[in-house]
């Protein structure tokens, strides 16, 4: 059956927002693997009614042999200055297709998917924008059409409940955790850029600007004076080598209310392997939970030797992926700086 692609206006909103709705309630895992999990409370009304206002904005919809609505794709541009911490994660001339931005019917998800994004990817690679990044839900229904288009799973966001203390990890000798505080921020910007700087080895080989990982060292500085984020330290006979950072979460389609995000999570390489990293989780849960928080949510790269199998050891859960597609360079003349 051939699919119609024409523009998305602010006229289709209400329906293509009717639309999402439907299909991530599909898309998400099965009632049986999230029964432990709330819903996050944004939905396509307040998504698309955002990403509608972005500049630059390219976007489509899909229609059905009457002409009714049955998808759509929208993807929002993304330019980063070489000294900004958001480098570190994103090619700095890309585009980003969020939550909210696509939807796709019922049993003609590869095929409706394939006519959307040869429109959309044509206006995207005219402009130079030749790395693609799309969220997610996890599960099959979300992921499958993509990876058909040769997307690859590149960052996972994982959520974990948080619940009053129970069993606590065994202690690690001689070591020390104390709350960071804003004099804090030069040990605290140097793990965090020790953190960064490690994604330039295998598997992920991501390039890490050094004017990004200068901007990360002060990134923080609000938040360590910020009552409703939290940030520990731990030490060893005088030495600091380790750390974590907590702050309230955004909520989205996968992130409920009273969430809070671990943004930094730091260990010493030559202090990895005897739990320090689970002292620190266990410690920054205690005073989430005590600051009304249930859920932790985390983010780490799918192809990271360390934090793809730490972080769901711990208890974090795949909600959401961010999967990529970069193209080849040669295609658009000379090849950029990335």
């Amino acid at each position: 059956m051939t699919v119609a692609i024409a523009p998305l206006t602010s006229e289709h909103i209400p329906l293509a927002a009717q639309r999402y709705d439907r299909w991530f309630a599909r898309a998400r895992r099965p009632p049986s693997q999230r029964s432990w999990l709330a819903d996050g409370p944004v939905r396509g009304e307040e998504l698309l009614g955002r990403l509608h206002a972005v500049p630059g904005l390219e976007a489509c919809r899909a229609l059905d042999g009457d002409g009714g609505l049955i998808g759509h794709l929208a993807a929002v541009p993304v330019d980063l200055a070489p000294d900004v911490p958001a480098g570190l994660q994103s090619h700095p001339r890309s585009a980003l297709i969020p939550h909210g931005g696509h939807a796709l019917p019922a049993g003609r998800e590869s095929e409706v998917l394939r006519s959307l994004y040869a429109r959309v990817a044509e206006r995207l690679v005219a402009d130079r924008r030749l790395v693609h990044y799309v969220e997610v839900p996890a599960g099959e229904t979300a992921t499958a059409p993509w990876f058909d288009l040769g997307f690859g799973r590149e960052l996972v966001h994982g959520l974990m409940a948080v619940k009053a203390r129970g069993r606590q990890p065994r202690g690690v000798e001689g070591l020390g955790i104390r709350r960071a505080g804003p004099g804090d921020l030069p040990q605290i910007g140097r793990m965090a850029a020790e953190s960064a700087r490690r994604r330039r080895e295998t598997a992920m080989f991501q390039p890490q600007p050094e004017g990004a990982l200068a901007a990360l060292r002060l990134h923080y500085a609000g938040m360590l004076d910020d009552p409703r984020c939290g940030a520990w330290i731990a030490s060893r006979r005088g030495e600091e080598i380790g750390m974590v950072l907590l702050l309230p979460a955004t909520p989205d389609p996968v992130v409920p209310e009273s969430c809070v995000e671990l943004v930094e999570a730091y260990v010493a390489p030559a202090a990895r392997g005897e739990g320090i990293s689970r002292v620190l989780l266990a410690t920054a849960l205690a005073w989430a939970y005590d600051h009304g928080h249930r859920y932790i949510s985390a983010r780490w790269h799918s192809a990271s030797p360390l934090a793809a199998g730490h972080w769901p050891a711990v208890g974090f859960r795949p909600v959401a992926y961010r999967l990529s597609r970069t193209l080849d360079a040669r295609i658009g003349g000379a090849p950029g700086s990335y």
